[in-house]
């Protein structure tokens, strides 16, 4: 535009043509498509989770329950600020970005409260397998005040001991 011969873009930092070439993504795309495109990807992310994994697909599903919860506040109290904060010819693309933030967040929370379930369930598994196997080391031994396993409910209190350790060590050392 400066008439020198020279082509505009081989005149400006690398920094300068991204945000050029970002403006003009952002002003021309329709975020609504963008975002719908990005939903189908996801949409097949989680089928294909739901084959490989159903504990993956329930923590996606729990994902999404939370970010669905989050969002109608985030929609009233939020976007109304973050929405006078951004340049008008930006406006579009509020929802849809916020919406990116909160699956995020969402999918954050999901992760981490899996996480304490699995620890809490791989502690009780595991609590109940080693205080059954120390009742058969026992028995073996000839502790014969030691009664069998489907006699008694030692095996399952002595379990709780060991599942709180588990848990404790899993929590503690992740």
């Amino acid at each position: 535009a400066d008439k020198d011969g020279k082509k505009d873009v081989d005149q400006i930092s690398n920094r300068e043509y991204v945000l050029r070439k970002s403006r003009l993504i952002m002003a021309k795309m329709n975020p609504e498509k963008v975002d719908g495109a990005v939903a189908s990807i996801y949409t097949v992310w989680l089928a294909v989770a739901a084959v490989l994994k159903i504990q993956f697909a329930r923590t996606i599903s729990m994902a999404l329950g939370i970010a669905e919860f989050i969002n109608k506040p985030v929609d009233r109290f939020l976007r109304p600020t973050i929405q006078v904060l951004v340049p008008d010819e930006y406006d579009k693309w509020v929802p849809v970005v916020l919406g990116w933030i909160i699956k995020s967040i969402a999918m954050s929370i999901a992760w981490w409260i899996q996480t304490v379930i699995s620890a809490a369930t791989s502690a009780m598994q595991g609590g109940l397998q080693m205080s059954r196997a120390l009742m058969r080391m026992f028995r073996k031994r000839g502790a014969s005040f030691i009664p069998p396993e489907d006699d008694t409910y030692i095996d399952e209190i002595v379990s709780y001991i060991f599942a709180a350790a588990g848990f404790y060590f899993q929590w503690t050392l992740r």
